[in-house]
């Protein structure tokens, strides 16, 4: 089976009520300066691990381990009659050196930086240890030829989903690095922002009745805005990630995918839409009950052409003009109007599928409101049954 070469977008107009999604070092709301102005702005890696973590509450697909604790993960597994301790945290030291990270400085438990393992791995890492035990357990690391193929059986094991979509990287073993499907941009406000500080006190429930004061008081920072999201699937890259099917022979690919290889591929294409619409950034959650759901989404099968974000329908902030404007409106309004002048000048740059959702914004979807699916669950279901029929 030849690869599809097909591509899914993901647009997204989402309006939060005063929150602080994601903060930077200094505890303030993230922002970027975009189209000559201050807009605010939330990192790519927050919506992943937003996406990772609605995955991991509602079993929406299988979600690995990101940490530097791998060595704890492993320790429990490897207890048997005979094995002290000293043995088994020799032995996870050596393996994970030579695998996946030197040992942090400060803390000989932790590996130097975060890895993104699989829970199939962990059982193959286990495996590995348990049948290497003599020499690990001695501190002396593989020979090559046990080298070789205990990184051949590593990279064989089941790559979970949010690996196999947002890719990996190991700093010193970048032959075993898992190159992402997925591009996720950072989301942006369509319209400027001004940073908002809120002064809060709290009072002490025991203070005496001629004591007055607060007992504690602070500063947090805040803001609202409306934003624009934009990710994008490589599908077939997808798909050879899930199967183990990503070795080259001069530039081409070794292996066919087969259905099964793209049936695997589609859930978890399905699962990433669905958490995309649904997953919402926890900074500060409990301060600002920040729970409000896009209102309004697009996706996109594309098949050929190039992929196109569609921030620069912000480039030019949108701006109340009128008493009965609101920014979920322009926004929607914007996107939509650029989508049709860009369909206008590059044509259809290999757009083959689009399916809306929308609340409230039937005015303002243009050209795309014979797109309108009714609901997040039909527009899902529209692509994804495009995708497989390819």
């Amino acid at each position: 089976m030849n690869d599809s070469g097909i591509k899914i977008e993901v647009h997204l107009i989402q309006n939060f009520a005063p929150s602080n999604l994601n903060r930077d070092d200094t505890g303030q709301p993230k922002s970027a300066t975009f189209g000559g102005c201050r807009r605010a702005r939330i990192s790519s890696q927050c919506i992943k691990r937003s996406t990772r973590q609605k995955w991991r509450e509602n079993a929406f697909a299988s979600v690995g381990e990101r940490t530097q604790r791998l060595k704890y993960a492993l320790q429990p597994k490897l207890a048997a009659s005979g094995r002290t301790d000293e043995q088994i945290g020799k032995a996870l030291n050596t393996f994970l050196t030579q695998f996946y990270s030197k040992m942090d400085e400060r803390d000989g438990e932790k590996t130097a930086v975060l890895v993104f393992v699989s829970q199939d791995e962990i059982s193959k890492a286990k495996e590995l240890i348990d049948r290497h035990w003599d020499r690990l357990s001695e501190g002396k690391q593989l020979q090559k030829g046990d080298e070789t193929s205990a990184k051949t059986m590593l990279d064989k094991a089941r790559a979970s989903a949010d690996i196999a979509l947002f890719g990996r990287m190991l700093a010193e073993h970048p032959d075993r690095n898992t190159d992402g499907a997925c591009q996720v941009a950072h989301p942006i406000s369509t319209h400027k922002v001004d940073m908002e500080m809120d002064f809060y006190t709290a009072v002490d429930d025991l203070n005496p009745k001629e004591e007055t004061g607060a007992g504690m008081m602070g500063v947090v920072g805040f803001n609202s805005a409306c934003y624009y999201r934009y990710a994008l699937v490589d599908r077939d890259q997808l798909a050879r990630n899930l199967a183990g099917k990503t070795n080259r022979n001069k530039g081409e690919w070794t292996e066919k995918l087969e259905a099964k290889d793209y049936s695997d591929a589609d859930k978890v294409i399905s699962a990433f839409l669905e958490a995309m619409v649904y997953a919402i950034p926890t900074g500060k959650k409990n301060s600002f009950a920040h729970q409000n759901l896009p209102s309004f989404g697009l996706f996109v099968v594309r098949k050929g052409g190039v992929p196109v974000s569609l921030a620069n329908a912000f480039c030019k902030p949108v701006r109340a003009a009128k008493p009965d404007d609101d920014l979920i409106g322009l926004s929607v309004s914007a996107l939509t109007s650029y989508w049709d002048t860009l369909k206008k000048v590059y044509g259809d740059q290999g757009v083959h599928t689009v399916a809306c959702f929308q609340v409230g914004q039937e005015n303002c979807l243009n050209s795309l409101k014979e797109h309108d699916k009714g609901s997040v669950a039909e527009a899902i279901k529209t692509i994804m049954e495009a995708a497989k029929r390819q």
